[in-house]
């Protein structure tokens, strides 16, 4: 799937915040042009650092939901706002704890 360079660089910086880091982080990954054709990257990418201080649950479900919504066959459109939305509440909460 792919999303508009806009909800792409939201995106990045969320991410780049995760991980403290310039544009194009991580040999190239932590890029809005990367999180344009490959959203759910960003999810990976910021949530690694935290995954075994997340409860399980949350993360599994989180993971879930937007794994299918946006690399599965879906045909709807896709609310990118509450992706990141949910990603950015997901790591403010865990960093918090």
């Amino acid at each position: 799937m792919r999303i508009s360079h806009n909800d792409a660089i939201v995106l990045e910086s969320i991410v780049r915040r995760v991980h403290s880091c310039d544009r194009a982080g991580m040999c190239g990954f932590i890029d809005a042009d990367n999180f344009e054709s490959n959203p759910f990257d960003a999810a990976l990418i910021a949530l690694a650092p935290y995954w075994k201080r997340i409860d399980s649950r949350e993360l599994e479900d989180f993971l879930y939901k937007w794994n299918c919504a946006l690399r599965g066959d879906n045909k709807e459109p896709v609310d990118i706002d509450a992706y990141a939305q949910e990603l950015e509440s997901l790591v403010t909460k865990v960093k918090s704890c």
